[in-house]
Parts: structure tokens; sequence; C-alpha cells
């Protein structure tokens, strides 16, 4: 695994207590002073498989997986990785003596800054071969193994694929693969395109800087919002996992942490309500994310290289999401089970060899092209991601596919939050009994909203409703037990919720063929809401 000339390490003998025997092993003395120690492994450590990234030290076990570098791992990992640690020397020859480190020498090595100078950075970790630009302007597919020119570790092992296959062919994949799926217009199809090529172009120039969102948007469930979704991912990575959906701080918190673990991903799945998230927006428009590190001392700083995914049914899409996520429009007129697909995509297809390798080949094809093109610029920008609009937007459209960038026009789609206002309207007319108008208040709105399950990112369940109840009437033991939801809010729900209905004030709306408008009116300690049925 020590691939420098013998005849050089011999000549770094002497300074770094590095002693080399002919063609053998190097051998490292660990000596009282363990600087010395640290010295002498530095410019061995930086052939060998261990890398600094994101803060941390890693390496890649005998499957392939990265791992944390420990001290307990270390002290026989050097060992496993060819080189000779020792005390002492046998008096009757110059051989070394072979002993293994003890855990403290193994902790304060893996500190030291002269030994930290010998790891090489880690920026990014593929399971396929990705295209990448050589600074003479040549493309190649990254070799297994570690690139020194991108700082990328391929895992070797991975598939491979033919890097000849004709555009035309390409186009036609690609063409079978999404003619199934109600995508509502040409630019929906290129942002679909385009979210296919992210993960693989992402080591070409612009590829890795501020990158937009992608966002699957459905008006019923099953339009398959959530397998055009994965096809993004399993191609490159083959594996599709999803993240649990949290709430305010706890999604800040898990989003910080993919972000440390320098995940290539974050697939947030059928998500209601909105995207409403300050470390979401950061994550898009900060190219890194500084939080408290683990146990909560000190802070750290990572690359924000996740790749963001999202889907949802009737989801709220505001012009500030327009602004950081390209979309995917999906527009099912019938109904989703009776749809026939030629092929039906499910994940064990889309874990397959022949599958992933002959979508592979299609996306190489496309970037094939557009290199001997000249690798032109796309036509249309995005604010914030200007260099990435270039580099894709330039890709796709140089196969023939209109501008992924264009703004999306959702012309069924519903203002913001109307879809799920419609349904607590509907709850309105059926227990209040409303023939022409009545005054409600928000913990009317809100018991009637849990009752429905809607705004639960606001108000939460009926559960919560009850617990609510019994803090506010302070009720008994005896009585817990009989506690209702009144619509009951803290301070933040009724701040979050409140914020929501007012959005409405002044809207009209047609639920079960009555035309209902929603008002407000103000009183002297709080505010009413009045819905109105108009005809």
């Amino acid at each position: 695994m020590i691939t420098e000339a013998v005849g050089q390490m011999q000549r770094m003998a002497a300074t770094l207590g590095v002693v080399v025997d002919g063609d053998a092993a190097p051998v490292v003395q660990i000596k009282p002073y363990l600087c010395e120690t640290a010295n002498a492994l530095a410019p061995i450590i930086s052939r060998l498989n261990l890398y600094q990234m994101s803060g941390d030290l890693v390496f890649f076990d005998h499957m392939g997986e990265r791992q944390l570098m420990t001290p307990s791992i270390f002290r026989n990992w050097i060992n496993h990785e060819g080189v000779i640690t020792c005390r002492k020397y046998d008096k009757n020859s110059p051989s070394p003596i072979p002993e293994t480190m003890h855990k403290d020498e193994a902790l304060t090595l893996l500190v030291d800054p002269m030994f930290l100078r010998g790891v090489r950075p880690l920026k990014g970790v593929n399971h396929v071969r990705c295209p990448v630009i050589r600074e003479t302007g040549k493309l190649e597919a990254l070799p297994w193994g570690y690139d020194e020119q991108t700082q990328i570790y391929t895992v070797p092992g991975g598939l491979e694929y033919a890097l000849d296959l004709d555009l035309a062919v390409a186009k036609g994949r690609i063409a079978r693969l999404l003619g199934s799926f109600p995508i509502t217009d040409e630019r929906s199809f290129a942002v679909q395109v385009a979210a296919m090529m992210a993960l693989f172009v992402r080591h070409l120039p612009g590829g890795m800087g501020l990158r937009p969102g992608f966002l699957w948007y459905a008006n019923k469930p099953g339009s398959g919002k959530s397998v055009l979704a994965k096809v993004c991912l399993y191609i490159v990575l083959g594996r599709a996992a999803v993240a649990k959906l949290k709430k305010d701080d706890d999604l800040d918190k898990e989003i910080e942490a993919f972000c440390r673990a320098s995940v290539p991903y974050i697939f947030l799945d059928n998500i209601r309500g909105g995207l409403n998230s300050t470390t979401i927006e950061q994550m898009l428009t900060s190219q890194e994310s500084t939080g408290r590190a683990m146990g909560g001392h000190g802070t750290f700083t990572a690359q924000n290289t996740a790749l963001l995914l999202a889907t949802g049914n009737q989801i709220e899409i505001t012009e500030d999401a327009l602004r950081r996520f390209l979309l995917v429009d999906l527009f099912e007129k019938g109904d989703p089970e009776a749809r026939v697909f030629d092929t039906p995509l499910n994940d064990s297809l889309m874990r397959s060899e022949t599958w992933r390798v002959e979508m592979l080949e299609a996306l190489w094809a496309i970037v094939a092209h557009w290199h001997e093109a000249g690798m032109p610029k796309g036509s249309r920008s995005l604010a914030s991601f200007e260099e990435y609009a270039m580099l894709l937007g330039g890709i796709v459209e140089a196969a023939g596919y209109v501008s992924p960038f264009q703004k999306a026009e959702l012309a069924d789609a519903k203002a913001p939050g109307a879809a799920e206002f419609d349904e607590l309207l509907a709850l309105v007319l059926g227990e209040l009994g409303l023939e022409t108008s009545r005054d409600v208040t928000v913990e009317d709105l809100a018991r009637l909203a849990r009752s429905g399950q809607l705004y639960q990112r606001e108000v939460g369940t009926q559960d919560d409703g009850k617990r609510q109840t019994i803090k506010d009437d302070a009720l008994g033991k005896d009585e817990r037990g009989m506690a209702r939801d009144y619509g009951y809010m803290n301070p933040s729900q009724r701040n979050k919720f409140g914020t929501k209905m007012t959005k409405q004030v002044g809207t009209e709306h047609t639920v079960g063929g009555r035309k209902v408008e929603f008002g407000k009116r103000e009183q002297a300690r709080k505010a009413t809401y009045t819905v109105r049925v108009l005809g």
C-alpha cells in the first residue's frame, strides 16, 4: 500500500524516525515525545486509507463503508495498513520488535497537528464513477479510490457502465422511463431530467456550489411523486432513504446533523403544509453550516453538500419556494391506481444493477454531448444559484430539453394553504350547521382543525389539545380522564395558527357547492373570525 520509492524513504529516515529495511514495510518508532512519532507518521499517512471530512477523521472498512476513526480502531488499523510500529529494536539485528501502540498514544496522535497535516481532505464519496473535467479540459470518469484533483473517493467495486451510448438512445430510455407519469409540461419534464443529473454531475465545475432543492408537487396521492424523486437517488447511489419528518427545532437539528455527516442528499417525502424551515433556507443559500458539536463542546463548520429533495400533495407553493426549488408538477386527471406502466417502477427494480447501468449510460451520454458541444451555458438563471443554473441548465438544454430553470406556472394550483383551509371550512359548515353567517373564535377553528388532523404543525393533535385543557383549566386527577379539546393553545401555537388564519381573511372559497367568505371582526378583547355563506 506504500508506493513511494524505498530510496526516498531511506533518505527521510534520519529526520522522521522512519526506518525502511530493503523493500519491507515502513517502521515507525513510538518515542517518548509523541510529537516525533506524529512527525514520522505524517508523510506515510498521506498514502493510507485515512481522510479528513467535515472535521472528522474517517476511513473505509472492508465493505467500502465510511467509518469514523477512533483511538481504539487506530491502534490495530495502522498495522493492518502495512506500517510496523515498535518501541525497540533487536539488540542482535536491526530488526524492529513490533508492538501495538497504547490507546492514549493513539488518542494523542490523532489530534496532533503534525500528524493531521499528512491526512488527505475528503470532499465526497461515490459508489459509481461520476464525470469530471480535468485541467486539460478532458472529460473523464473518476477513478476508483481517491482522486487527488477533486479530493473525491470512489469506492472500488461499484458498477461499470459504457461511455459511448448515443444521445438519441439515451433520450429514448428517459422518455420510456417517464412516459407513464402525469408530468404536466415540458418544463416539469426538464426539471425531472435535471434532478436525475444532479448527483451525477456534482463534480463538474459549479456542481457543488449553491444548489436549489427539487420539489415534486401533485394534486392527488399516488401520482408518482415519491417514485420520481427516488429515481434521482437510486441511479447514482443505489439507495433512497427517506428522512424522518420532524417539526421545527427537531427538523433543524436533523438537517444540521446531515450536513455535518456530509450526506449526499436529504429526502423529505410527503410533507404537509409548506417548507418553512430556517435551516432549509440556510442550507440552500449558504455553502457552509455552523452548529454546536456533539456533547455541547465547541462548534463545527461543515460544507452544505446535500441535495435536497421534497415531495407533497397540494402543499403551499409560495413565491419564496419557487425561488429556492425547481418544481416537478404532476396533475393526475383520473384514478392514480388505474394508471398502467409498461414496466412498473419500484424499489426492487431501481436497486437492480441492470436498470442502474442503463440509466448511468444515459446520463453519461447527455454529459458527453454537452462536453462535445463546447459546454454551453444554460439560457435561464436563478437568483443565488447562477453558477449552478449555467451548468445544469446548459447540460439539460444541450440535450434538447427546455430550460429547467424556467419559472413554474401552476395554473391548477390553489393559493397557498387553500386546500387545507377548504377542509377546515367544510368542518365549520358541517359542525356549526351554518346557513347564513356565523362568528367563530380562533379556539373554535383550532379545535376543528385538530379533529380533522389539519394544521398539525401549528396546533398539534387532539391529545395536545386535551393536555392544554388540563393545564389551562387546572383539572385535578379525577377530572383529567374526561378532559376534552376546547381548542386551547399555548402562545406559540396561537401565534402560528393565528397568522395562518389571518392570511385567509378576505378570501372566498367554494365548499360543498356553496360559496363561502372568510372575514375577521375586531372586538375589544380579542379578534373573532366570520364565516359567511354567499350562495
